[in-house]
């Protein structure tokens, strides 16, 4: 068995939050209390977060449409630079869950079930699911790659991919300043999730023609991931100051509209995908 990895990855030069005050997402962020760590600081700065969902949005598809131009998407080294893009997160998200699900399971045996929910001094957060958090979060900005590889084959990205891959990071991006207690939820599940779901693209990228039968089971559990985070989390919402922070909650409020979005996406995905002909 290998051991749990605890890193160290600082989101403000005194450990507490950023924000706890939805003013302090934008109008008085606390650009003082930033970590010293330059490249930690643009994914926490908002001009930061909003000009990487910028990019994304509006200038990386025109500026990857173009290159695609000169590209032969059936080159043996794009499949395996795919295939090694695939095989990255695949082994990252499966990183992340070996070393977080025990860390919450630590914690909740030690502190209880309030302190593990709601997490109001923070023991959860700095016994490492926050660095590893922080971690996952800055991954959704690498994810946009997927988008960019469909476009890079000459196919347009579907409404699902581009609203899932802005959405959580911004989500994210709000709950990480807040040290947010249901972004647990998000990594936990989204970890295990992407395991599975990148180690399917990996063999579909190496032999597009085999069959997976599980193909099905993993858009359910996709689908489930997102029921499971909204319900788990809603009580946070309900119980107001007494768990969480004013700038969590509205992350949290966030994060369910988003949630709400993606199970109809996804469903009506699998409608189209799996419907019997």
């Amino acid at each position: 068995m290998f051991p749990i990895w605890i890193p160290h990855v600082p989101d403000s030069i005194d450990g507490e939050p950023l924000a706890t005050q939805i003013s302090e997402l934008y109008s008085t962020f606390p650009y003082h209390r930033l970590p010293k760590n330059i490249w930690l600081q643009i994914f926490l700065r908002p001009e930061g977060m909003l000009a990487m969902l910028v990019f994304y949005l509006l200038v990386s598809k025109p500026v990857f449409k173009w290159i695609h131009r000169s590209i032969n998407p059936k080159a043996s080294w794009f499949i395996t630079t795919i295939a090694l893009h695939n095989l990255g997160l695949a082994i990252f998200s499966a990183i992340v869950a070996w070393n977080v699900w025990p860390i919450l399971f630590g914690h909740l045996k030690q502190e209880g079930f309030f302190k593990t929910y709601c997490d109001p001094d923070d023991t959860l957060w700095d016994s490492g699911l926050g660095s590893w958090t922080f971690i996952f979060y800055i991954s959704k900005y690498y994810e946009f790659v997927d988008t960019w590889i469909l476009v890079l084959k000459g196919k347009p990205p579907s409404f699902l991919q581009v609203y899932h891959h802005t959405g959580i990071a911004f989500c994210m991006w709000i709950g990480v300043l807040s040290h947010s207690p249901w972004l647990k939820y998000v990594t936990l599940l989204n970890s295990i999730i992407h395991t599975l779901m990148y180690t399917y693209f990996l063999i579909k990228t190496i032999d597009p023609t085999v069959e997976i039968k599980a193909t099905k089971n993993l858009t359910s559990a996709q689908i489930g991931q997102f029921f499971t985070g909204i319900i788990a989390s809603f009580p946070i919402l309900m119980m107001g100051g007494s768990c969480d922070t004013a700038s969590s909650r509205f992350g949290l409020g966030c994060l369910q509209l988003y949630g709400y979005g993606l199970v109809g996406l996804f469903m009506a995905f699998a409608k189209r995908k799996y419907k019997k002909k």
